[in-house]
């Protein structure tokens, strides 16, 4: 899946090989979409709505809800959709905002600065500890081959490179507008944001986790937004290296049949914000001049 300012696509393998591709262009929201914070907590939601959106669009397209493996084609169901991601909104927060605080409390680790820095290292314990129980399985290690498939194909369309996989080749498989160096930075922002809350009640804990939750969003969204902006610096390099050090770990070598599967999402992004609708099955024409 690939999403630009005004768009999004996907694109899908089926049974017989061919590749599928669909795109929407999102709804205008160019007002909010230029407000520092705002933005952030926007990107997010649609994010994953959107994953979740494209993940039963694909599976349908593949016939994993289908027994005779032929797909439904129909894309999603908007009930099980709302359902898919309020649930996985709640155990996200759950997992990783108030269970690491929670943790902290009852260790009794006591003072503002101590607290928050306990609590942050749990909360990366828990993401580290998260991402490698993932990788266990060859199903999602397949995943995180797709995942270095998008990083290496926007490499290569940033660079105005042919989007052919020998090509593609040559580029990294991290990047560092990656959504796995937004949530490392959000352990560290929270750090900082949780301190002007100190070591309160439980009942303060678990709100305040809750409720700065947008804050630590949109303050995060910002720091990936610049080093984006200035990867040629040192404040970018400075924070983008974590990042893209935990990609190793949510990313793999991708094979050739997973990289034309990157290039038809993308190319099928581009076409829905030329408002084309490229063939099913086929991938659209690159828009050329299009901004990543």
């Amino acid at each position: 899946m690939m999403r630009r300012d005004g768009a999004w696509g996907a694109a899908a393998r089926r049974a017989d090989g061919s590749i599928t591709t669909t795109c929407r262009r999102l709804p205008d929201r160019a007002r909010w979409r230029r407000m520092p914070l705002v933005r952030g907590v926007l990107a997010l939601g649609e994010s994953v709505g959107l994953g979740t959106k494209a993940m039963v669009w694909a599976a349908a397209e593949r016939g994993d809800d289908d027994p005779s493996g032929a797909g439904s084609g129909s894309g999603y169901s908007t009930v099980g959709l709302v359902v898919s991601t309020v649930v996985a909104a709640a155990l996200a927060v759950g997992m990783f905002g108030i269970l690491p605080a929670a943790l902290t409390k009852a260790l009794g680790v006591d003072g503002p600065v101590g607290f928050n820095l306990v609590e942050g290292a749990l909360r990366l314990g828990v993401l580290l500890g998260y991402l490698c129980l993932l990788s266990l399985s060859s199903e999602v290690r397949r995943v995180f081959g797709y995942h270095g498939a998008e990083h290496m194909t926007i490499h290569a369309y940033e660079h105005g490179v042919a989007l052919e996989p020998a090509a593609i080749r040559a580029f990294d498989r991290r990047h560092p507008r990656c959504g796995t160096s937004f949530l490392l930075l959000v352990v560290a922002v929270a750090v900082l944001a949780h301190v002007a809350v100190g070591t309160p009640s439980w009942p303060v804990l678990v709100t305040s986790r809750v409720l700065l939750l947008p804050v630590v969003a949109g303050l995060s969204y910002e720091a990936i937004r610049f080093a984006g902006r200035h990867q040629r610096t040192w404040a970018g390099r400075v924070l983008t290296a974590p990042g893209s050090w935990l990609q190793t770990l949510t990313t793999r070598e991708p094979d050739d049949d997973q990289i034309e599967v990157a290039v038809a999402a993308l190319e099928a992004t581009l076409a829905s914000e030329a408002q084309v609708r490229p063939p099913v099955g086929q991938p659209a024409p690159l828009v050329e001049g299009a901004r990543a």
